[in-house]
């Protein structure tokens, strides 16, 4: 026997529907879009630790140098959420670079020199294959590029072509910032600093040299590593040297001595870099600007920091004094018998005594014109004898100017 049975379909006035129906309608698929969307940033924001409820207050976050982007954008398209940020931090790493190389003789119109040496570096990154000494040498490359160029303002021009931005980008994302390895090759970190100066991204370099005073694994090791907090504000002063005004650089010294006071740490760290700034400020003092004197005498007081006095470099400050300079200190250090029976016998051109001989010299012609517009000719006769004597048969560019 058999029964007939009603069709399934019968049993939907029966069962309730499982899924309930969408929303058809535009205005209502947009809201649900609306909350998911509002849900979704929600969490991440959570995970990520921020959160738009002004009842809380967020913990203060470490501070961090930002490097700016490669290509400028206005403050509108600058993400303020940390996932936003997250997100561009990502997509602007060089190692997600990879974009295909377009060789000059196939792209049109063809990139110019700067541009296709800057290609050429962020190719090579994301590739894997840069290293330190590759990124020297393109750094050389766009300096010399410059150099050989119409450019009015080398300076200027290494602000435009960004090379500094982008081996700072590479030192970032290839983790060679955190252990500031890079600081052994001195050649490189010179010329880099120089870029970063010129680019106004400075303020790096002066948390390089906090952290390399506040965190002594940085600095342990072997002595090459002991050196580079030296190396690092010497390679900063002669940026800043670079210029017509020595101001910056007068700055920069007092800056790095207050830095090392508030860490305790030693101001031998300075004595070269303030060397160097001290032969800018004497021997080369024909390519800058005189100095306000208050700086002048700030940076001058610099020396009594130092363990190992330096009576040359101080008197050839005494006589570029901006409004007050004395030749005294000079015809001490001249006057004393070891400079010339002890110091100059020993000298041989090809060992570092040859700085020393060029600096005695400036020194000597300083101090005999001095003594020469002060009316004192009897004295200023006395140092040209000598100078004809010791240092005159010392090299043909002493002789030259043996009057």
């Amino acid at each position: 026997m058999f029964f007939k049975t009603k069709p399934l379909g019968s049993l939907k006035s029966i069962l309730p529907p499982i899924h309930q129906p969408l929303p058809l309608n535009q205005r209502e698929s947009q809201k649900l879009l609306d909350v998911l969307k509002a849900s979704f940033r929600a969490h991440l924001d959570k995970e990520h630790g921020w959160t738009s409820d002004t009842n809380q207050v967020a913990p203060a976050a470490p501070t961090v140098t930002y490097l700016p982007s490669a290509s400028p954008a206005s403050s509108k398209d600058v993400p303020a959420r940390p996932t936003d940020k997250h997100m561009r931090a990502i997509l602007e790493n060089p190692l997600f670079n990879n974009k295909a190389f377009v060789p000059p003789s196939v792209a049109a119109p063809a990139p110019a020199v700067r541009n296709n040496r800057n290609d050429i570096f962020q190719l090579a990154v994301s590739k894997g294959i840069m290293n330190t000494q590759r990124a020297l040498g393109f750094l050389l490359a766009v300096q010399r590029d410059i150099q050989l160029s119409a450019a009015v303002s080398v300076t200027q021009s290494m602000k435009e072509s960004g090379a500094g931005l982008l081996v700072l980008r590479w030192l970032r994302s290839s983790g060679k910032e955190r252990s500031l390895g890079f600081l052994g090759n001195r050649t490189f970190t010179r010329l880099l600093l120089r870029y970063m100066v010129a680019e106004g991204l400075d303020e790096l370099a002066w948390s390089w040299f906090q952290r390399l005073l506040n965190e002594p694994a940085l600095t342990t090791g072997n002595p090459e590593r002991r050196a580079h907090p030296a190396v690092l504000i010497d390679s900063l002063i002669m940026a800043k040297s670079q210029a017509i005004e020595l101001d910056e650089a007068y700055t920069s010294m007092l800056r790095g001595k207050e830095v090392i006071d508030d860490t305790s740490a030693s101001t031998q760290h300075l004595m070269h870099a303030w060397r160097r700034l001290c032969w800018h400020t004497t021997g080369q003092s024909y390519k800058h600007q005189i100095p306000p004197a208050s700086l002048f005498e700030s940076f001058a007081a610099v020396h009594n920091e130092f363990r190992q006095p330096l009576p040359m470099a101080m008197a050839h400050l005494a006589l570029y004094h901006p409004t007050n300079p004395s030749p005294n200190l000079a015809l001490e250090y001249l006057s004393n018998e070891y400079v010339w029976s002890t110091r100059l016998p020993n000298y041989k051109p090809d060992n570092p005594e040859a700085k020393y001989i060029t600096k005695l010299a400036s020194l000597m012609l300083d101090t005999i014109q001095n003594l020469m517009q002060s009316g004192r000719f009897t004295e200023a006769q006395r140092l040209m004898e000598r100078f004809r004597t010791h240092l005159a048969p010392m090299g043909p560019h002493l002789e030259a100017i043996a009057f």
